[in-house]
């Protein structure tokens, strides 16, 4: 599929990298050459040096016959003009990265009146998939199905736990909620567990189910963390507002450290409900003063990576119940290894939304309607969520009788609001849906998990 990225930031990267390896056609478009000519050497990708919002730099990229564009500059109004014109110029779809707050109300207006068919804000959509982590705290990372009746929860075994080198049918014998461990990662291995699969210590575990037998398992297994009631968050940008308001409004204490004393004005006016101090969230005499010991949870949404990192280190050395960190990088594979088990990425959260999309887009067949798609152990498997449609072929035939291609697993399937694990005499059925777990495999289409 033809598609244009415009704009080589930190989001057109990211889409850059995730696109060209799902075997897509990309044409990236930047003003900065430098920017420009690393991105053709890196991914071999076609690049045109220009502004991606005037017809000159869209018709070189060949917008007249691009299947999608996605604009990820810097300014809100320079994408929405971008995908305005692609779209005039014959661009069939378009996606436009918009950031600033004070749009949130005209998303509506956005896709229906002017016709551009996504708006992604990774700072909105970030702070929601923090949000729901604090909801959750037991969890290192949290992704949510089926509209949130269904979730996929990674914790650590750590070497105290009672499930280390516990084979996997055996914990089925010994737990009495329901849920099914759907991926595991030992070092920088990632496996498709079977049932006779041994955790060990140290091990990254998947674990799906409904939100109350999740919390009943973390409960028996001795990793179940409080509810949250008060948060720290260092950083008043768009995440840290967006957070904020987001929390206050579920009735929790939040405090919101800022650098910038204009800014914490401007966040004090917008956020009646929160307590906002000016000061350098990085300085740990302040944290002290602030109360950081006494605080649920600590968020570090800072601009620079390494200091998100140091203060989430100074936290979880205070023994803080939860720590989250936000980073922009994706080399960081090693934060779990120095005990930061929940590290979030705007890019990726975004990178996610836009990857669901164009799967979406490009399954032309139409055969299967691809609903959530979230990326787990740090982007080596997938979590993808799909409605099976009428009259396909593998609908009403046992697991026992259809062939799966390795590495593939049937998270659950949700029937009229009734989740399933699926055993070998289980079929699937019209409107189902059903949650396919893979390792080093793009899915797009439920028949795609078929040998």
């Amino acid at each position: 599929m033809n598609i244009i990225i415009v704009g080589l930031g930190k989001l057109g990267l990211t889409m850059t990298k995730q696109l060209v390896k799902e075997g897509h056609s990309i044409t990236v478009v930047d003003t900065n050459n430098d920017k420009l000519t690393t991105a053709v050497d890196t991914y071999d990708v076609m690049g045109v040096c220009g502004n991606g919002a005037t017809c000159e730099a869209l018709e070189t990229a060949g917008a007249a016959k691009a299947k999608l564009i996605i604009a990820a500059t810097a300014s809100d109004e320079m994408n929405i003009l971008c995908c305005l014109i692609a779209n005039r110029m014959g661009t069939e779809n378009t996606i436009a990265r918009v950031r600033n707050p004070d749009y949130a109300a005209q998303m509506q207006f956005l896709r229906n009146e002017l016709g551009i068919s996504m708006i992604v804000n990774p700072e909105f959509e970030t702070a929601n998939e923090i949000s729901r982590i604090i909801r959750f705290p037991s969890a290192a990372n949290l992704d949510s199905f089926a509209r949130g009746k269904i979730e996929i929860a990674s914790i650590r075994i750590h070497s105290d736990n009672a499930l280390c080198d516990t084979p996997l049918y055996d914990l089925r014998k010994r737990s009495k909620a329901k849920v099914l461990v759907c991926a595991v990662q030992r070092n920088d291995e990632v496996f498709i567990p079977s049932g006779d699969f041994v955790i060990r210590c140290d091990d990254t575990i998947s674990i799906t189910g409904t939100r109350a037998e999740l919390s009943l398992f973390m409960k028996q297994t001795g990793v179940y963390k409080q509810r949250i009631k008060n948060v720290m968050i260092i950083g008043g940008g768009r995440i840290g507002y967006y957070l904020s308001k987001l929390l206050s409004d579920t009735g929790r204490n939040i405090k919101l450290i800022e650098n910038n004393d204009a800014r914490c004005y401007s966040l004090a006016d917008m956020l009646d409900d929160v307590t906002v101090v000016h000061g350098d969230g990085t300085d740990q005499d302040l944290l002290d003063e602030q109360g950081l010991d006494r605080q649920d949870a600590l968020v570090s949404l800072t601009g620079i990576d390494e200091e998100n990192i140091i203060v989430s280190m100074y936290a979880e050395s205070k023994g803080i119940n939860k720590v989250i960190t936000k980073v922009n990088r994706h080399s960081y594979s090693i934060l779990t290894d120095i005990g930061l088990e929940t590290v979030v990425s705007p890019q990726i959260v975004a990178g996610n939304l836009v990857t669901r999309y164009v799967r979406a887009l490009h399954n032309s067949a139409g055969n299967s309607q691809m609903q959530t798609l979230h990326k787990l152990v740090n982007g080596k498997v997938e979590a993808v969520e799909f409605i099976v449609p009428e009259g396909a072929g593998y609908e009403n035939i046992p697991f026992k009788d259809l062939n799966l291609l390795p590495n593939i697993l049937i998270g659950c399937i949700i029937r009229n609001g009734k989740t399933i694990f699926p055993g070998g005499n289980d079929v699937m059925k019209a409107n189902d849906s059903v949650i396919v777990v893979t390792a080093d495999r793009i899915i797009e289409d439920l028949h795609d998990i078929f040998v």
